[in-house]
């Protein structure tokens, strides 16, 4: 804890003999990196400083630059008016504007309600995007219904700890079938777009998600999401595609390893000091002494590189009252200074506050960033195939 601003430790730019040795060295660090694996490319360009690395990376690098299958032109798209979370409720349509993403759980209403509900705001002109609890289960039922194989934990110090449980296994065959039940449940209730949610390595956890388990499930709802427009029950017109939530570290090494069938919709990022990949809590301290800097987060840092580079909308959601993780049961309040950082960065489109954590409804303080603010208008547009290796370009 206590590291404080890393770009205070830099030395000022100038000629001097360990200045060349250090550039030299990354460089060279940097050319290592491309063929072990995301996580030491992404040390490389915060001891850089970020974009440097990313280019030196580029250009030490054969594989070319990723296509950006989606045009973001008039005829194509329409302006993305944010994301507006319902997952506790079913609130009145007067709620909602075109070109808005609603997130909502199919859990809280009857299948033919949602159905309705599905249908009643794309009417309006507004995406739906169903929510899966996904790594976690709700505990009683959900949690008893996995086979007895099935490893599971505490959530750790959350808010959500007393009523969910964590997934270990999460690729298990078992959890495997939940959640492919819940992908295609949703796409048949006539939603756009998917979050698995709880695919994130929170803080003091030991078990983190590694890209080839993300692969595994991403590639299952790709699957599925194929199949269903293959028998029709989705529309061609229909968009639809998953959402990127979380964990972007290894979503940015499936894509420019070629790993995924196609590009996520949008992008979001939740309670950022908590799910920081950093020793035990130390995002959370960071956060509560002022310390936390978003642009040294590597998961804000490889989404903004994603949203920029594909023109796919980034939303950023924290919690005015954060829970502490160190103290449970304690809380702690957001620092505005870290969303007015956050609103800033180059590749975030809106930052989200709620109000705590126990009410998930509603967009009551929104501050918009410089991010995409287009979504494709049509399925074809949304559904382009990214099957080979490629680099995503730095900020």
């Amino acid at each position: 804890m206590g590291h404080g601003n890393r770009n205070q430790a830099h030395e000022p730019a100038g000629f001097t003999v360990r200045g060349i040795v250090i550039k030299i060295a990354l460089a060279a660090l940097g050319a290592v990196a491309v063929s072990i694996g995301p996580g030491v490319a992404d040390i490389v360009e915060f001891m850089h400083g970020g974009d440097g690395a990313s280019s030196a990376r580029l250009s030490l690098d054969r594989r070319p630059l990723c296509a950006r299958p989606f045009s973001p032109s008039a005829s194509e798209s329409m302006r993305f008016s944010g994301l507006y979370p319902a997952i506790e409720g079913k609130l009145p349509l007067s709620n909602f504007r075109p070109g808005q993403i609603v997130e909502f759980d199919p859990r809280t209403m009857s299948a033919s309600e949602a159905r309705s509900y599905v249908k009643s705001l794309q009417a309006l002109g507004a995406f739906v995007s169903v929510y899966l609890v996904g790594g976690h289960c709700d505990r009683g039922a959900d949690c008893e219904s996995l086979t007895g194989s099935v490893r599971l934990a505490s959530t750790g110090s959350w808010n959500w700890d007393k009523s969910e449980r964590r997934i270990l296994d999460i690729v298990h065959p078992a959890v495997l079938a939940r959640l492919s039940q819940g992908i295609r449940n949703g796409w048949q209730l006539g939603a756009n777009f998917i979050r698995i949610d709880n695919l994130h390595n929170p803080a003091g956890s030991s078990h983190p998600r590694t890209p080839a388990q993300m692969k595994k499930i991403v590639d299952l709802a790709h699957a599925i999401e194929d199949q269903l427009r293959a028998d029709g029950s989705i529309a061609a017109e229909r968009v639809t595609g998953l959402v990127a939530h979380n964990n972007f570290v290894a979503w940015r090494h499936l894509i420019e390893q070629g790993e995924l069938r196609r590009l996520p919709a949008f992008l979001t990022s939740e309670r950022t000091a908590q799910l920081a990949a950093l020793p035990d809590f130390e995002g959370d301290a960071r956060m509560k002494a002022h310390q936390l800097v978003p642009e040294e987060h590597p998961e804000i840092h490889a989404a903004r590189r994603i949203a920029q580079h594909f023109q796919i909308p980034y939303t950023i959601v924290e919690f005015r009252q954060s829970h502490d993780l160190a103290r449970p049961g304690e809380t702690y309040q957001l620092p505005q200074t870290y969303v007015h950082a956050l609103r800033q960065l180059r590749g975030v489109s809106e930052v989200i506050v709620m109000r705590s954590e126990s009410h998930y409804v509603g967009r009551p303080e929104v501050f918009e960033g410089p991010g995409p603010k287009t979504l494709p208008r049509y399925a074809k547009t949304a559904r382009a195939l990214i099957r080979s290796e490629c680099l995503i370009g730095p900020l």
